[in-house]
């Protein structure tokens, strides 16, 4: 087999350099580990950048769904449905606030199917969205429309009718809000944009406000559900519920899968012909959405995901560690904000070269985002790998 080093090579000559991509080639996962081509183990804090966020890489549960979904049938095509499409929408629906879904791909295929879905539910004349400074919503057209202008240099012009104000902020919200205001989109937890949180009353403000002006209220939980947060959706601690919720990430257990679930109000607005995906909810990867759905059902990963949160947290209390600034998370999604003075970029390259794996966001912070059925020897065999670094981050 090949090494890192001769896979990456040829990776150079084929593939578009547009990630920033590390010398390293991954061959093999189980659960929380993952190995490269040149044989040497990790334990992963950011398995497939959130896709195997459940239950890991390569979960029994999962792979032999997919593979007796194999033997059976791969696609279909649209205009007919598959059993794993039905059973996986009840999954969601049932754990959420009902309606119906639409699948795709990606978290920005999703976002792309709520914004069309925002506009045609608001009616002619309402095409404005809100939306929020630091977060992200993808890099298509229309969700990089309401994404930070840092992320569209060299893409304008951008989709008419984005605005942006400050996440926490209601009455730059209120005010934004006009005639030609369709709905606003928020995350409830910022994941790119430096793990930030927004407030319970912040929530419910927006929530109320959307009901006061008859606007759409659209909740991305790409990176936030299922069960990140110790909820199925990190919407429900806030004691609310959104019009429309968009998933992709860790749905699909390792699969892509996006969702745009509509509530019962906006259920058949996307009607024949407004929208499609080819292979959307193709029933090989929603049956290794079920299979990812009953899972966490059937080992409690929502409480797990709560008390390991816990647990991180209060290791992190414990040490002395003089280079964070400021810890953020809930559940086993934990963003460490560093001081000036260290680079999370050089702080998660020294946890990799120990075997470790982590990942940065904007404004100096590092996310920990392990997946939520990790065995308690390896979260705290990756916790004290990443405690050491933090004590000693020139060594």
């Amino acid at each position: 087999m090949a090494g890192n080093e001769e896979i990456c090579r040829a990776s150079g000559e084929v593939l578009i350099e547009n990630y920033g991509r590390l010398p390293y080639a991954m061959v093999r996962g189980e659960g929380a580990k993952i190995w490269d081509a040149d044989g040497k183990e990790y334990i992963d804090f950011f398995p497939g950048f959130g896709a195997c966020g459940v239950a890991g890489h390569c979960h029994p549960k999962i792979v032999e769904a997919v593979k007796a979904q194999a033997d059976r049938l791969l696609s279909h095509g649209n205009l007919f449905t598959s059993e794993p499409q039905v059973k996986l929408a009840e999954a969601i629906t049932r754990k959420a606030f009902g309606g119906k879904v639409f699948y795709c791909h990606s978290g920005a295929e999703a976002n792309e199917a709520a914004i069309k879905l925002v506009r045609l539910a608001a009616g002619p004349g309402k095409y404005k969205i809100i939306s929020f400074n630091n977060c992200f919503h993808g890099r298509t057209m229309g969700g990089l429309s309401l994404t930070p202008e840092s992320f569209q240099k060299g893409f304008e012009p951008m989709l008419p009718g984005n605005v942006k104000v400050d996440y926490g902020d209601i009455e730059a919200v209120r005010k934004a809000v006009d005639a030609e205001t369709a709905g606003i989109f928020v995350e409830p937890i910022q994941a790119e944009g430096g793990m930030n949180f927004p407030t319970v009353e912040f929530m419910q403000a927006l929530r109320a406000l959307c009901d006061e002006k008859n606007i759409l209220l659209v909740c991305d939980e790409v990176w936030t559900a299922p069960a990140r947060t110790g909820k199925w959706f990190a919407y429900q601690h806030f004691g609310i519920e959104p019009d429309v919720m968009t998933l992709a990430k860790a749905v699909g257990g390792g699969l892509p899968v996006g969702v745009c679930v509509a509530s019962e109000k906006y259920a058949n607005v996307l009607g024949p012909g407004t929208h499609g995906c080819t292979m959307g909810g193709n029933p090989l990867c929603a049956a290794a959405g079920v299979a990812t759905m009953e899972l966490i059902e059937a080992e409690g990963l929502c409480v797990r995901a709560e008390a390991n949160g816990v647990g991180i947290l209060a290791r992190l209390a414990a040490e002395d560690i003089p280079c964070i600034a400021d810890v953020r998370g809930v559940g086993m999604m934990v963003g460490l904000v560093l001081d000036k003075a260290t680079s999370a970029k050089d702080v998660m390259m020294k946890c990799l070269d120990r075997g470790l794996i982590v990942c940065v966001a904007k404004n100096n912070v590092l996310r920990l985002v392990p997946p939520l059925t990790i065995e308690n020897d390896l979260l705290a065999r990756g916790m004290d790998i990443l405690v050491e670094v933090l004590k000693n981050p020139d060594a």
